[in-house]
């Protein structure tokens, strides 16, 4: 069985082609490697110290450490990541590392 063989009929157009795919695939392929994450601007400087005190949640506790514009959410992952803690279950008179955060522009 002979397999099928191609022939160029216009090489410019196909030259013309090749270059715009080519032009496409590296202007794809250098905005995914110059994407920054939603928090690569932010960094970790220190901990803070917070004693948890009757009636407070972690949704409470992270808008008042937060930086203003930071994803609450995000914030809440944070201290849950640093202090090594599986659920959002707080007690009164335990103690948080609150991560203090330095927006870097």
């Amino acid at each position: 069985m002979r397999s099928k063989r191609y022939v160029i009929v216009d090489s410019r157009r196909f030259f013309l082609f090749i270059t715009l795919l080519v032009t496409i695939i590296a202007l794809v392929m250098f905005s995914i490697m110059s994407m920054t994450g939603a928090y690569s601007m932010t960094s970790v400087e220190h901990f803070e110290e917070y004693w948890i005190k009757q009636g407070d949640t972690l949704w409470d506790i992270a808008g008042k450490f937060a930086p203003e514009g930071y994803d609450t959410r995000k914030f809440i992952f944070d201290i849950k990541e640093h202090n090594k803690m599986e659920t959002s279950m707080i007690y009164q008179g335990d103690k948080l590392l609150i991560p203090v955060v330095a927006v870097m522009d």
